[in-house]
């Protein structure tokens, strides 16, 4: 990628975590970025190119606000269940989570770019997971792929307006040691 291509992918993002995925059409990303419709396409070969670098970006970006808020291993599993939960219940990660559930439901569509990136996505989030675990996890693999279900599905019924049960199911399933 070029400075200016950074540049797009940063604006767009900027867009898109404002307004949505779904509603993200070339035009608007083009305007958002201060370029046309044709140079992203120039650039990026066609709007799937364009859609995924700029899911790519935004993952990058996420991953980095995870790293940010810390990359010291937890004592427990349901401790880096909880920490994930706190991050995300943020008011300046709303956007990305919006952006997630985009990407949830365009894949469910079967939209390859999305379905693709979102793989992608989750990948890198269980690598992260897997390095913040207690150094004695026998499998942390596996460990964070479950731990990333549980993340995935109290995030679900965050955005349902059902804290609770996300909190009761963390509770449940990972009780503090």
């Amino acid at each position: 990628m070029t400075a200016k291509t950074d540049d797009w992918l940063s604006a767009m993002a900027d867009h898109v975590l404002e307004h949505g995925l779904n509603t993200a059409s070339l035009r608007p990303l083009a305007k958002a970025a201060g370029t046309s419709d044709r140079m992203l396409i120039y650039h990026f070969g066609n709007k799937d190119g364009v859609i995924a670098a700029l899911l790519t970006h935004l993952a990058e970006r996420f991953t980095d606000a995870l790293s940010a808020s810390s990359t010291a291993p937890v004592a427990t599993p349901a401790a880096l269940v909880a920490e994930v939960m706190a991050l995300q219940r943020r008011p300046e990660m709303a956007g990305f989570l919006r952006v997630w559930f985009d990407i949830i439901a365009a894949s469910a569509h079967g939209q390859s770019p999305h379905t693709q990136t979102g793989q992608h996505i989750l990948s890198g989030f269980v690598g992260w997971i897997a390095s913040r675990l207690p150094k004695d996890d026998p499998d942390p693999q596996r460990t964070a792929k479950a731990l990333l279900t549980v993340i995935e599905g109290m995030a679900v019924m965050d955005a349902l307006g059902h804290s609770e049960l996300a909190d009761t199911a963390l509770a449940t399933l990972l009780p503090p040691e």
